[in-house]
């Protein structure tokens, strides 16, 4: 029996106190409501350590050390375990709103009500969604833009500043049906600057697109990269931004990312091919397209290149000395797929080329390490016949499996092999110096090899070719084609 001289509140039922304190713990505030009741006396203590219903609102604030918010909010949603919880982020930068939620995304299964006030002010309701939360991936696409300097008042730095209107993105998050009509869920957010590592919590979403805004925005390779060590569930990863005259690798030691799950990888419109390439580690991956990544200018790249000693194979210039108009943007995409394809061995299966070129000696050196492509398309290379003459069958002497093993009856010393081994469709587009015999010969000798070896049950053929805009190849050419490739040259001239 408690004495006389014991508080009333001290004699409220267990119940009656959980509700109280539930209320409390429903006004916004920052003082930690929860930990304070807690240590008022041992009774109020067990009381809140023991009712998950007291932790369900979660209250983040920028004014506070990254760590301690995401201390505090994986605390709270281990206490208020297993009932939902409502999260409410205070953010004057909307670059701090993805730090600061980054430790909630990892149970979005349990999420309620989540609230977004000061630069960005969004409510969203994730139970009105009939939401698959069995996903380990619950997010499934992260949209980042970042928007650089000239962008500051927009993304609301300045307080003082009119900028609201001027946000790239009106909601943070957006629902979308998939192909099976469950609803998906991506998130859309402009950023001064990708977050650092340091301040963010590993983040489980399957498809990332970062978004360059302009030119005022230079690309941070090191912060990037670093910025993809929070993502190690990644499975779609595109990148666009500016390729800049004269762009620099900015300082910072270039370390290679782990992305185990990575299955298709786009580089669009930027100057850090060639590191971005190097440092990550995809042995899954299965599509890689590189766009618009030629440029006319010399690319300053000494800072990364100093890093590699020995000097990579390769680096020296090319001894085909075939013409190109963008030499030192063909050396950096070259290299950088080579750095990938050495490093992680992936089972690529799609390269897509478009406006994005190599040497003659790197297109011959991915050739010999592409054993599993299907599938590659090339748009607007300088490419000549000697690249197309690395399709055709070869001798060679040593034996391999697949195509490799095909030997000629009447030379037991040798014996044929091609290069792509698994290639099923090629597609050539605005390609101008390659001659159109050197495609007609080449593509012939091709085909009636992989077609033998097919029926021997010994590889893969061609089954699809297309050719246009090249203007070296005529109706000609293509009616020459046609006769040994019949119908599978589609859309050729």
């Amino acid at each position: 029996m408690p004495s006389a001289a014991t508080p009333p509140v001290s004699r409220l039922p267990p119940e009656l106190l959980i509700d109280i304190f539930v209320s409390c713990s429903d006004i916004p505030s920052d003082e930690l409501t929860p930990v304070l009741l807690g240590q008022v006396c041992r009774y109020w203590r067990d009381v809140t350590y023991l009712s998950p219903r007291i932790w369900q609102r979660i209250y983040l604030y920028e004014h506070h050390p990254v760590s301690v918010s995401h201390d505090q909010a994986l605390w709270w949603i281990y206490k208020s375990c297993p009932l939902p919880f409502d999260v409410r982020i205070e953010a004057r930068s909307i670059d701090m709103i993805l730090p600061l939620l980054s430790p909630v995304l990892h149970h979005m299964e349990r999420l309620g009500r989540l609230t977004i006030s000061g630069a960005h002010q969004e409510v969203f309701d994730f139970s009105k969604f009939n939401f698959d939360r069995s996903r380990r991936c619950f997010i499934n696409g992260l949209n980042v833009l970042v928007k650089g300097v000239s962008a500051i008042d927009a993304l609301g730095v300045n307080p003082d500043s009119d900028g609201s209107d001027d946000r790239p993105f009106s909601e943070v998050f957006r629902v979308h049906e998939s192909s099976d009509g469950v609803p998906e869920l991506s998130l859309h957010l402009p950023v001064y600057a990708l977050p650092l590592a340091s301040v963010m919590k590993p983040i489980p979403v399957a498809s990332l697109c970062i978004t360059e805004f302009s030119l005022d925005v230079t690309t941070d390779v090191v912060r990037m990269l670093n910025f993809l060590r929070c993502m190690p569930l990644l499975e779609t990863l595109h990148f666009a931004g500016w390729p800049q005259e004269g762009e620099p690798i900015l300082p910072g030691f270039l370390l290679p990312v782990e992305l185990p799950k990575l299955r298709i990888l786009l580089l669009r419109s930027t100057c850090s091919v060639r590191p971005l390439l190097s440092h990550i580690d995809a042995p899954a991956l299965e599509e890689l397209y590189l766009e618009h990544t030629n440029v006319d200018f010399a690319l300053r790249t000494e800072p990364y290149v100093a890093q590699q000693l020995p000097s990579e194979e390769g680096e020296s210039d090319d001894e085909a000395h075939d013409f190109s108009q963008s030499p030192w943007s063909d050396q950096a995409t070259g290299m950088g797929l080579r750095a990938l394809l050495r490093r992680s061995r992936p089972p690529l299966r799609v390269l897509h080329m478009d406006y994005a070129d190599m040497r003659t000696k790197d297109f011959r050196w991915c050739f010999d390490h592409l054993e599993y492509l299907r599938e590659f398309r090339i748009v607007g290379s300088d490419m000549s016949d000697r690249v197309v003459a690395m399709l055709a069958p070869y001798r060679r002497r040593t034996f391999s499996f697949g195509l490799m093993n095909l030997k000629e009856p009447d030379d037991p010393r040798g014996s044929w092999a091609v290069r792509l081994p698994s290639l099923t469709r090629l597609m050539v587009w605005h390609c101008q110096r390659v001659s159109g015999a050197a495609f007609v010969e080449v593509l012939q000798e091709r085909v009636r090899f992989t077609d033998w070896a097919m029926e021997e049950g010994m590889g893969e053929t061609i089954e699809s070719v297309v050719i246009a805009g090249c203007s070296e190849f005529t109706h000609q050419h293509s009616n020459e084609l046609a006769e040994t490739l019949g119908e599978r040259l589609r859309g050729s001239v």
